[in-house]
């Protein structure tokens, strides 16, 4: 009788549902520009948890629970940025985190879409930066003759 009560509990434990904690998280913080952003804190407020990126931009986390996490990065102007990583049951999950330029973010405040805005700033400075090379190849070459189209 004894032994039916242990083998009963023990079956009892291993059937209690139990989380699933599947590994690390990682990734890059890169700003705008893509360029990797060195020591930004970053955050999964659900479980308080903080890290702070390295001189690459990258960051982990180790021992998380299977699913869905919200991963913050502080910026210095006390602004979060958030994205959404997905932790398997097995494994590790790899999230790169793009954050949005502050025009970006001024733009979205007013009802543009961040992305939207981010893409068009960025052809604004690619364009800008055409310009200043036309230019400069234009102050180069000297003047240029115009055709005589009178005569």
């Amino acid at each position: 009788m004894t032994r039916i009560a242990i083998f009963a509990s023990a079956a009892a434990l291993i059937a209690l549902p139990t989380s699933a904690f599947a590994g690390d998280l990682s990734g890059t913080v890169n700003d705008s520009t893509a360029r990797p952003v060195a020591g930004a804190q970053v955050v999964i407020p659900e479980l308080g948890l903080s890290t702070v990126t390295d001189a690459q931009g990258t960051y982990r986390f180790e021992g998380l629970e299977a699913g869905e996490h919200r991963v913050a990065v502080e910026l210095a102007n006390d602004e979060r940025q958030f994205a959404s990583a997905q932790v398997p049951e097995t494994g590790e999950a790899k999230r790169n985190i793009f954050l949005y330029s502050s025009a970006a973010l001024d733009q979205a405040r007013i009802g543009i879409n961040p992305v939207e805005a981010m893409l068009a700033e960025a052809l604004m400075a690619r364009a800008w930066e055409d310009a200043r090379r036309m230019t400069a190849q234009a102050e180069t070459q000297g003047a240029m003759a115009l055709p005589d189209l009178i005569g």
